[in-house]
């Protein structure tokens, strides 16, 4: 399989405010535009390794950092809006009359806003593994439990919350950065365990939680508590086409969370794939693309 670009276009945008908003792009320049909104453990170099498939679907991929990942300034107290806004901006700067969007896993309700908030630009959207709201218990359970269960501390107690992800940050800081990936792997379904086992897809997700590890504890914090504040729109508003995608083997985000959605989005389009687990955004990366794209 062929690895990741070795040089990608990676730049920043200046936002109104002094922040800096973090980037990069991939496939083809003149391309069908894609602006994707990465997962929790993930960056604007999200993607499947194999950069051809890009190439060969004529698609114009944008990765972008949220506040406090990569390249992009942190920005206490955000929500899910904001992130929206800054994405907004971006698609101004870069002439983006319309384009589709993709979210994966906590990067869903992201993509899920901004298609509700500018129907007139966003032409479809796509959620792969997508999260569940976090502000009931409800969702909590829909998470993998050992997950589930720490964020939802957070949700009764931000500061110990920001301390025990202070803490670790320390303990992992001390091995290597592929070590975490491990571990996290073996706690996802075989299918996805398989998935893992290339070494370029590993690679890549490796570097993106050693880049995490590295800006430190308050951005990632910064994250999961925005995901766990009311979204601020109702799936049932959404007027935009959308993709709903979801793993029946997944082990960190129910299946179910995939099913909901399905019924509650006017538009929605069911993809359930019996075989797939929560990496499902690398195992169907052509199939997601093409339905996004000529859907």
């Amino acid at each position: 399989m062929p690895r990741l670009a070795q040089v990608a276009t990676a730049r920043q945008a200046q936002l109104q405010d002094g922040r800096r908003l973090g980037f990069a792009e991939f496939g083809e320049p003149e391309g069908a535009p894609i602006i994707l909104f990465h997962d929790l453990w993930g960056n604007r170099s999200l993607r499947h390794p194999d950069d051809s498939i890009l190439k060969r679907l004529g698609i114009r991929l944008i990765g972008v950092d949220r506040p406090s990942y990569g390249a992009s300034t942190r920005k206490p107290g955000r929500g899910i809006m904001d992130v929206v806004d800054d994405v907004m901006l971006l698609g101004k700067a870069l002439k983006l009359e319309r384009f589709a969007v993709l979210g994966y896993s906590a990067g869903g309700p992201y993509a899920l806003a901004c298609a509700w908030r500018f129907p007139q630009i966003v032409s479809r959207c796509a959620v792969v593994a997508c999260w569940p709201p976090l502000d009931h218990a409800h969702g909590f359970r829909a998470l993998h439990p050992l997950y589930g269960r720490l964020f939802q501390l957070g949700s009764g107690n931000e500061a110990l919350f920001r301390l025990l992800l202070r803490a670790f940050f320390v303990f992992d800081g001390q091995r290597p950065a592929d070590q975490y990936i491990r571990e996290l792997g073996s706690s996802l379904s075989r299918a996805d365990q398989a998935a893992l086992s290339n070494i370029d897809l590993f690679i890549s997700r490796r570097d993106m939680w050693d880049e995490i590890r590295r800006s430190g504890s308050e951005g990632l914090a910064d994250e999961i508590l925005s995901l766990m504040r009311p979204w601020g729109y109702h799936l049932q508003s959404i007027r935009v086409p959308v993709d709903i995608w979801w793993g029946e083997t997944d082990l960190f985000c129910s299946p179910i969370v995939g099913e909901r959605m399905a019924k509650m989005i006017p538009k929605g389009c069911p993809h359930c794939e019996a075989q797939a687990g929560h990496l499902l955004l690398y195992t169907h990366w052509e199939a997601i693309l093409q339905a996004l794209v000529t859907g």
